[in-house]
């Protein structure tokens, strides 16, 4: 090994070199990995509230309870409703995006629990159903088509959650107008949601791995530059 690979200056660039690379393994370990989903209530106006009182959907009478979403992305979870009485007929709840204080477009319709009951009732998203954009406003609608009657309770009580709101509306003719925007007394209802942000998260197998290739790479350059010294020095 000649003198000039063996000077302090030359071997201190090897050292930063591999380090470099270290760091660059590491950063590529954590950069962009995905923190495990969490579930958040982004609504919830039933637990520790008293009903109030409940509206009627039916014979084209829909139902609307605004809710909103914070910084983070979120993929809808479930919807449970309090109704007074158990519903019966042909209703259905839809989720909608805001069209200034009302619902705008429509996200899509949740699934049906398998029976009714007096109180609460969980409707599930179907499988495709798009995310709910940060910093967004929603509307869940309980809509009642033809004979369908459900008694959707609500509080004066103030919702919890990140998302809250007591904006309500409704439509009486099946959606088409929604001239009854109201807030203070929001309809009963928790809105189960789960966000997934992109936040560093060491992966214990990958870092170790990335730390002993450093490690390594130290140890060889060193057992190099003493090889090399010896060889001059003969």
């Amino acid at each position: 090994m000649s003198r000039r690979c063996n000077s302090p200056l030359f071997l201190v660039c090897r050292s930063m070199i591999a380090f470099g690379v270290g760091a660059a393994l590491i950063a590529g370990i954590l950069v962009g990995q995905e923190a495990p989903a969490a579930a958040v209530s982004l609504y919830d106006s039933i637990n520790g509230s008293t009903a109030g009182g409940s509206d009627g959907a039916n014979n084209g009478t829909w139902l609307a309870n605004q809710f909103n979403t914070d910084a983070s992305i979120y993929s809808l979870d479930s919807v449970t409703l309090s109704f007074s009485g158990s519903p019966s007929g042909s209703i259905a709840v839809d989720v909608y995006d805001d069209a200034s204080t009302e619902p705008g477009t429509l996200l899509g319709t949740l699934l049906n629990p398998g029976s009714w009951s007096s109180g609460s009732n969980t409707f599930t998203p179907a499988g495709g159903f798009p995310s709910l954009a940060a910093s967004s406003s929603f509307w869940v609608v309980l809509r009642g088509d033809g004979v369908g009657a459900a008694n959707w309770s609500y509080t004066g009580d103030a919702p919890s959650g990140p998302g809250t709101s007591t904006n309500t509306n409704f439509s009486s003719n099946s959606g088409t107008t929604w001239p009854g925007l109201s807030s203070g007394t929001p309809y009963m209802m928790i809105v189960n949601a789960s966000s997934s942000a992109a936040v560093p998260e060491i992966d214990p197998n990958s870092f170790g791995s990335a730390l002993s290739l450093v490690l390594g790479s130290l140890v060889l350059l060193e057992q190099r530059r003493r090889g090399g010294l010896k060889t001059a020095v003969a």
